[in-house]
């Protein structure tokens, strides 16, 4: 799937597909969020959720930039 016809979807079609195409990566804390990126083939989905309540809040999607920045500072590639 590629990120045009994943907009393409509905919202409820779109977690769906994060979920179950998507391959979870990391998860990452901020205040009272909680945001779990996932890779789905050539593109990114961050949901957000409440921490305490983990209610969903929203979603974003991307291919590359600033909202990699904080994984990859959590990336420990070790060299031989």
């Amino acid at each position: 799937m590629k990120l045009f016809e994943f907009l393409k979807l509905s919202e409820e079609e779109q977690y769906t597909a994060t979920w179950k195409k998507g391959a979870y990566v990391d998860l990452y804390l901020k205040d009272n969020i909680a945001i779990e990126l996932y890779a789905v083939n050539n593109f990114y989905v961050e949901i957000y959720y409440e921490r305490n309540t983990t209610e969903r809040l929203y979603k974003k999607t991307f291919k590359q930039g600033e909202l990699l920045d904080k994984y990859l500072d959590r990336i420990d590639l070790k060299t031989n």
